[in-house]
């Protein structure tokens, strides 16, 4: 799988020279730089496939890591997944209508999942955490 392992230092080390690299943010703005590349990735290029994938993937990490550690809502596993949901939805000022339109979940059910009517799907569990780019677990 790894074929040359010293070829792979090097390269990440003049990936990190040349572009100040991709670490975990110690900021609100690093966050929001990681975000906004997080963004970029998913717009242009298929996230599900590699190359992107395993850099989407360290980038979610990194950006999932930070959301625990500096949004307190999301630590509490007490909380209802519902609630984990809407607080994404206000944060990232994100509608119902707008999750409709993007094909992610119909109007219905995403009603009935915020007012506890119905729980969140596994299927529809990865595609919020792929929208929202946090891991799956929030949801389940």
């Amino acid at each position: 799988m790894i074929a040359d392992r010293q070829n792979i230092v090097s390269a990440w080390e003049a990936f990190h020279a040349a572009t100040g690299g991709i670490k975990r943010p110690a900021t609100e703005e690093e966050y929001l730089a990681l975000h906004a590349l997080a963004d970029e990735l998913t717009n242009r290029y298929n996230c599900n496939e590699e190359p992107y994938a395993s850099l989407f993937d360290l980038i979610a990490t990194y950006m999932h890591e930070w959301e625990l550690e500096h949004e307190p809502e999301l630590k509490n596993p007490d909380v209802p997944r519902r609630r984990v949901l809407a607080f994404l939805m206000e944060q990232q000022g994100v509608s119902q209508y707008q999750l409709t339109k993007e094909g992610i979940v119909d109007q219905g059910n995403l009603s009935k999942i915020l007012k506890g009517e119905r729980e969140i799907s596994k299927g529809l569990a990865k595609k919020l955490a792929a929208r929202f780019k946090v891991s799956a677990e929030l949801f389940l």
